[in-house]
Order: structure tokens, then C-alpha cells, then sequence
């Protein structure tokens, strides 16, 4: 398997973005006719991708993104977890340059886990202008 160096992926046109959202922009109805959330796009702040990959140096070439899905409820100010709507959302997850998720370690059984993804940022249309 080759190696990643942090090239990959490809920089594209504001048009093409627009073809590549576009088909999920229509299936919006349908999404919400099916009692989920319509997630069209999830932000995620340039301080809080440094406090993930920081401390792991030049060990991180990159990131992975994986779908996933939880139940959110949207009614109120704040998205409250665990309740509601089954809503799909992002996982942003620290690779090296052999492709493999990074993880600094699992939590001991009374320690919480270590920070090692990025998940949960608000969403649009909720929050975008």
C-alpha cells in the first residue's frame, strides 16, 4: 500500500461543489418525510482541529472523514443528544502516513477517553447564513 503524504484529495470549483451537493440537496424531503434531520453541511472551527492535531506533530498527514448517525433533537436553542430525529453526521478523524486512524490511547476504566476525532458542529440550515 502506498504511502499518504498529505497531497491527497483534490481542490475543486465552487461549481463543483454545487454538482456534488446538489443531489443530497434534493433528497431533503425525502429525509425529512422519513423523520430524520436534512443535514446539509457541518462546521468545524480551525482552533479546535489544532487542539486534535497538535499534539500529534508530524505524525498526522491528514484526516478521515466518517459518516455516522445519532438522534438529535433540533426544536430547541440547543441540539440536545440522545433524543429525537435520527440525524447523520460527521466524524473527523486524525491518519498517518500509512493510512491508519490515529489514537492516542483508550481511557483507563475510570479515566475518560482521549480526544482522538472531531465531531459535532453545528449545523446547516440551523446555522448558516
Amino acid at each position: 500500500m502506498a504511502k499518504f503524504t498529505g497531497n491527497e484529495g483534490r481542490l475543486i470549483s465552487s461549481r463543483e461543489v454545487a454538482q456534488l451537493t446538489s443531489p443530497h440537496h434534493t433528497l431533503e424531503k425525502e429525509i425529512k418525510a422519513r423523520g430524520e434531520n436534512f443535514i446539509q453541511a457541518e462546521f468545524f472551527g480551525l482552533n479546535t482541529f489544532k487542539k486534535l492535531i497538535d499534539p500529534l506533530g508530524k505524525d498526522c498527514v491528514g484526516f478521515r472523514v466518517y459518516y455516522g448517525a445519532q438522534h438529535e433533537d433540533h426544536d430547541g436553542k440547543e441540539v440536545v443528544i440522545g433524543i429525537g430525529k435520527h440525524t447523520s453526521r460527521l466524524i473527523i478523524v486524525p491518519v498517518d502516513s500509512n493510512g491508519k486512524d490515529i489514537s492516542r490511547g483508550i481511557g483507563l476504566k475510570d479515566m475518560p477517553a482521549s480526544d482522538v476525532a472531531m465531531a459535532g458542529g453545528p449545523t446547516c440550515p440551523s446555522h448558516c447564513n
